[in-house]
């Protein structure tokens, strides 16, 4: 869930009474749906294969039409408009980032607005502009393929090109799916550190509660037919499922699940000490020591960690090595506290860094998240907190 931005740049969506049928099918694949969507929320679509929450998405921008109802879109009546120009005014993203395969990362982030006659200064500012509003580096990235980025990197190309010519709306169709988990995790803190800054109106697809639940600012949970089970905020659906279907789609560890709803920014972080590649080792050591600090880390040229040696590592060298270390875990103090405990499991590390917006802000250890899950458990209703207990050890217990 993210913290608003001081602007909202996006606006509300209106479903009214929207239902889609399909020759030669009985039931509706969407049947009379009413929902609304703030302007600036980020809404999680969620629920089992066939209970329409995608083709609830490509009604929207019309690449699926409605059988009958309205959508409005910023009060205008969608349906009634041209399409080609309804879907240039939204932005779409989709699994693996849906590049063309044969153009540059500027060509593809420059598409939209290209069709709408920009001029090549202009789109040339906008895509640098994005790209480092999604981590990657113009300088670094502009004249890349696809075949040259990884999963990840294609992934936050797909987003930038989505919103390149600054849409109010951004359609998310199982945007992470592709990609490893820790690499997802990195996405979707991301998509909630840009959505912190720009405030637009997010729909996101996903058949992952979890992802639901740390991104949306609201969920709405399907059913068979696009029956709407339940339109709630994450902690809303955690504490009081309004079905039965829902108590079981979200499953008995709900309380678990609460873990997904407190972020990194929560904890109490630890300081931590930075150096950089050439410094003297004694000084490094000696400023390590006075702050009562057993390792260091170490930035690179742009301030990003690339390592987290030891005092005795450091000192076995004259001055701080460049060594960069593939493994070491990070996370943004957006990320949930089970996206935490992942990374350092996944790392083998009893502990993690932590970015706010790419500046290093401290470290958390895996005590610290633990202490948080025994909160937890000191409120959870009985059942819930031994479910909680087992889940947290089967974590351990994988990860070790």
């Amino acid at each position: 869930m993210t913290e608003h931005s001081a602007q909202t740049t996006g606006v509300a969506i209106e479903l009214d009474g929207v239902s889609k049928s399909y020759p030669g099918q009985a039931r509706p694949a969407v049947e009379q749906l009413d929902l609304t969507l703030e302007a600036g929320h980020i809404v999680a679509f969620v629920g089992p294969s066939g209970c329409g929450k995608t083709t609830t998405l490509k009604m929207i921008n019309r690449l699926i039409e409605p059988t009958s109802g309205r959508i409005l879109i910023g009060g205008r009546n969608a349906l009634e408009a041209d399409s080609d120009e309804l879907r240039r005014s939204i932005g779409y993203v989709i699994q693996s980032g849906g590049l063309f395969p044969h153009w540059t990362t500027a060509r593809n982030v420059g598409a939209v607005p290209r069709m709408l006659g920009w001029d090549k200064k202009r789109i040339a500012a906008r895509t640098d502009e994005l790209l480092d509003l999604v981590g990657l580096d113009p300088g670094e990235f502009r004249g890349r393929f696809p075949k040259d980025m990884s999963g990840g990197q294609q992934q936050r190309v797909g987003v930038a090109r989505a919103l390149a010519a600054d849409p109010p709306v951004l359609l998310m169709d199982e945007p992470f799916g592709a990609v490893d988990p820790i690499t997802r995790v990195r996405l979707q803190d991301s998509l909630l550190a840009i959505q912190g800054e720009l405030g637009k109106t997010i729909v996101i697809v996903t058949h992952d509660i979890e992802e639901a639940i740390k991104l949306g600012d609201r969920v709405l949970i399907l059913s068979e037919g696009g029956h709407v089970e339940q339109y709630a905020t994450p902690d809303a659906i955690l504490t009081a499922p309004a079905t039965p279907f829902v108590e079981e789609f979200v499953g008995s560890g709900a309380t678990l699940r609460h873990l997904s709803l407190s972020t990194v920014a929560e904890l109490d972080l630890e300081p931590v000490v930075e150096a950089r590649p050439g410094e003297p080792s004694g000084e490094v050591v000696t400023r390590a020591k006075v702050a009562g600090r057993s390792w260091i880390v170490v930035l690179d040229g742009a301030g990003r960690p690339q390592a987290w040696p030891t005092l005795d590592e450091v000192a076995s060298g004259p001055t701080v090595t460049d060594f960069v270390d593939r493994r070491l875990p990070i996370v943004d103090t957006t990320a949930t506290l089970a996206d935490a405990v992942d990374i350092m499991l996944a790392a083998t590390q009893g502990g993690t860094l932590v970015l706010d917006r790419g500046r290093l802000v401290g470290s958390v250890t895996i005590e610290a998240v633990m202490a948080r899950v025994r909160q937890v458990q000191a409120t959870a209703r009985p059942e819930d907190a031994a479910d909680t207990y087992l889940a947290a050890q089967r974590r351990t217990e994988e990860g070790a």
